[in-house]
């Protein structure tokens, strides 16, 4: 399992790019900006995007994945299939009704017409494993203002852990002490301390909340845990914060990192 960083950041500034990780170049989790990260081509190759929730950090790249493939597809071009959208069925209803409404967006679920779209949307379950490209993703709802889930990836015998955008939680630590092969987790950790109550209200976690959440993890230390979704403008404090908790195998990702299991 390959999984590389498009994007990793709660904010966009010049140099720092909103959330969304490559898997075997063929899945993405979270669409927030594959296109400032990918070529042309390798965006071509992206078959399956699975959205945690529909907040526009996330979703913002659906609109130009799907526009920068169009001319191709609507030449009759079958080198450039359409993709997939994977998300809870309510945030499937949200991108419907409030962003591919031809309003916001043009609606690319009927572009180039409705028997073959650019963009397909198929409604998961949580709890309920998929397979795609190789990869079992299981949705796993975490705590956040909008319906959200991480995802469970399997691959053979290798597990790994998204929990995509939360606050305090619970089921996605069970899910994870439960894994037989856990090789990593990606952890939500978007404020400063000092911003503890914003983090509160709006679904998120600071450094000493991911140490509250760190120690449900039984394998704390052994798996390796990345951090995402910093504001660029605090990263600064947030570094020092994180360093200052002295937790084994804990760091913040980078736009240039690349796991691999």
């Amino acid at each position: 399992m390959r999984i590389k960083v498009m994007g990793c950041y709660g904010g966009q500034l010049l140099g720092f790019h909103l959330t969304s990780f490559l898997v075997n170049d063929s899945i993405l989790l979270d669409a927030g900006s594959p296109t400032e990260a990918l070529t042309l081509e390798e965006q071509h190759g992206i078959r399956h995007i699975f959205i945690s929730h529909t907040h526009l950090d996330h979703i913002k790249d659906i609109a130009f994945l799907a526009d920068n493939r169009s001319l191709t597809q609507m030449t009759g071009s079958e080198d450039n299939p359409c993709f997939t959208v994977h998300s809870l069925k309510e945030n499937l209803q949200t991108l419907r009704e409030h962003f591919l409404n031809n309003d916001i967006w043009p609606d690319f679920t009927k572009i180039p017409n409705s028997k073959d779209p650019i963009i397909k949307l198929s409604s998961i379950e949580p709890e309920v494993p998929i397979e795609v490209d190789g990869i079992t993703v299981t949705p796993i709802p975490v705590t956040h203002p909008v319906p959200c889930t991480g995802f469970l990836l399997e691959q053979k015998d290798v597990q790994f852990i998204y929990t995509a955008d939360t606050g305090h939680t619970d089921r996605i630590w069970q899910v994870a002490n439960a894994q037989p092969n856990l090789k990593g987790i990606i952890l939500d950790c978007s404020f400063p301390n000092d911003h503890e109550h914003l983090g509160e209200i709006s679904g998120h976690l600071t450094p000493n909340g991911i140490a509250q959440e760190l120690a449900k993890l039984e394998l704390l230390g052994k798996v390796p845990v990345y951090l995402y979704h910093m504001k660029p403008e605090t990263l600064n404090i947030m570094t020092v914060e994180v360093q200052a908790l002295n937790l084994p195998n804990l760091r913040m990702l980078t736009q240039v990192d690349e796991l691999l299991f």
